[in-house]
């Protein structure tokens, strides 16, 4: 693996720290804070920032905005207004963990998307990451008892941020297939921008913003700058720089380390993981390596060796 998609994949990882801390730092925001506010305070800040800093520095075009404006409005309700609403409506009636487990199913979505709409091929090993981070995501829910499962019974909370999935699957399938000569820059800045304007309306039709934003406490600011930095800014653009060089199937399934990180989170506040939390843990991160290919070269020793022996 070159140092490109090294880096790509570091980054990739380090986009889903964000995400799986989003959760964390999002539980407590909409115990403070309407949803809509919430989701607006956090994308006005990092769009200014990112409208700042990169056009500063040359790096947005307008002649891309013009080229793939329609791909950039699309892919903007879908992965900044839509995804984010989902995720802050769904956690004021469920679990941040809850949350995350249930994002974790964004690679399956992304598979099928995929397969339909830009024919990717579907090996041996990425099936079997694909299923090991379902396992381990099962192994977290359930703690072994498969009679969770079956006694299932999906929550409003939950509900909503599978439909958020969904549209975060879309976006990432949507990317490659829609925006066309335009840096991982470029599509961040300009479908936050379109995400973000979406979200005014809605606030002033739906909530008082204004009021919102100046009564809530300093913590509630802190934590909604840190999901406009971290868990926005830094992580869209360390995901779309990732999706542009591996692909949406294989950036996906990194979507399995959120409730990973998310479960650490919770040790360092006092909440340590059980046994098969640990094993769930252990399952994602096996299928996160299969899929992204790092574990190929092993593979393809053992499928060469067991060639030689079919000869022999």
């Amino acid at each position: 693996m070159n140092k490109s998609l090294t880096l790509a994949y570091l980054g990739i990882i380090i986009a889903t720290f964000f995400w799986g801390t989003n959760f964390n730092a999002g539980a407590y925001i909409v115990a403070h804070q309407p949803p809509i506010t919430a989701s607006l305070e956090r994308f006005a800040i990092a769009t200014l920032v990112m409208l700042t800093v990169f056009g500063l520095r040359g790096q947005l075009r307008l002649s891309t905005l013009r080229n793939n404006w329609p791909a950039y409005l699309g892919l903007g309700l879908l992965g900044f207004t839509l995804f984010n609403l989902c995720t802050f409506f769904g956690l004021q009636s469920t679990t941040p963990v809850n949350g995350a487990l249930i994002l974790a199913t964004t690679p399956l979505w992304t598979l099928v998307f995929g397969l339909i709409w830009q024919h990717e091929k579907l090996s041996w090993p990425r099936a079997a990451g694909l299923l090991c981070g379902l396992t381990g995501v099962v192994l977290v829910i359930t703690q072994g008892d498969i009679q969770i499962l079956l006694r299932l019974n999906v929550s409003r909370g939950d509900g909503i941020i599978l439909l958020g999935s969904l549209a975060w699957a879309l976006n990432m399938v949507g990317t490659r297939r829609w925006v066309h000569n335009a840096t991982p820059v470029e599509t961040t800045s300009y479908s936050m921008l379109f995400g973000t304007l979406a979200l005014l309306p809605l606030a002033f039709y739906f909530e008082t913003p204004w009021r919102n934003l100046t009564d809530s406490a300093l913590s509630v600011h802190v934590a909604v700058l840190y999901l406009a930095l971290c868990g926005s800014l830094l992580a869209y653009l360390l995901w779309f720089n990732g999706l542009a060089q591996v692909g949406a199937v294989r950036t996906a399934i990194f979507f399995n380390l959120a409730p990973v990180f998310t479960l650490l989170v919770s040790t360092l506040t006092g909440h340590a993981p059980n046994g098969w939390q640990l094993g769930g843990a252990v399952w994602v991160i096996l299928g996160v390596l299969l899929t992204s290919g790092v574990l190929n070269p092993l593979w393809q020793r053992r499928v060469n060796a067991a060639s030689h022996l079919g000869e022999g």
